[in-house]
C-alpha cells in the first residue's frame, strides 16, 4: 500500500469537496486533508494510501474528476523525524504590502521554526495571517516576538501557545 499527496484545483463549486473524496476513497484510504478557496478557484490537499501506484492513481481520479487538475506525489521516502518543537499561533494584522508574507516567513525560517498552516486574507488594504508555528525546543520565544514585531513595524502581531487539538 503507498502513500500518497494529491492535490486537486479547478473552478469552486457546490460538491467539489464531496467530488474528491469520493472518488479517493474508491481507490483507497483517505488520512489528512485541507480545501479552502483562493482566488475564486477549489483547492484540496489531502494523504491517502492506495495500493496501484501513483501513475493508476492519478490516471483514475483525473477521470473521475474531469475540470479538476490533480496531482499525486509518492510520500514513501520519508525524512528523519522532526526535533521537538512548541506549537505556537502567530497572527497578523496590518497593511496589505507585498514584502510582508516574505520577511515574515524568512525571520520564521532563519530561526528553525516550522509554519505548519498558514492562511492569509488581504481584504482591500488590510492584510490578515494566521500561522500554526512549531518553535524549536527550547527556544527563546521573547526573542523571536521581539524579531518579527521590529521587522513588521505598524504591524499588530500576537504570538500565543497553541491549545492542543483534541479528537
Amino acid at each position: 500500500m503507498g502513500l500518497y499527496a494529491v492535490t486537486a484545483v479547478g473552478r469552486d463549486r457546490p460538491g467539489a469537496i464531496a467530488d474528491v473524496t469520493r472518488a479517493l476513497a474508491d481507490f483507497g484510504a483517505i488520512g489528512d486533508s485541507a480545501a479552502i478557496t483562493l482566488g475564486g478557484r477549489f483547492a484540496m490537499t489531502l494523504v491517502a494510501s492506495a495500493p496501484d501506484g501513483a501513475d493508476r492513481l492519478r490516471e483514475g481520479l483525473a477521470h473521475r474528476l474531469p475540470g479538476l487538475t490533480v496531482t499525486v506525489a509518492d510520500l514513501a521516502s520519508r525524512g528523519p523525524d522532526a526535533p521537538e518543537r512548541l506549537a505556537y499561533v502567530l497572527t497578523v494584522h496590518g497593511p496589505s504590502r507585498a514584502p510582508t508574507l516574505p520577511v515574515l516567513t524568512g525571520l520564521l525560517a532563519e530561526a528553525g521554526c516550522d509554519i505548519t498552516s498558514l492562511t492569509t486574507r488581504a481584504p482591500g488594504e488590510l492584510l490578515v495571517a494566521v500561522a500554526d508555528v512549531g518553535i524549536p525546543a527550547p527556544a527563546d520565544v521573547a526573542s523571536l516576538m521581539r524579531r518579527v514585531a521590529t521587522a513588521l513595524d505598524g504591524y499588530r502581531v500576537a504570538l500565543h501557545p497553541a491549545e492542543p487539538v483534541v479528537m
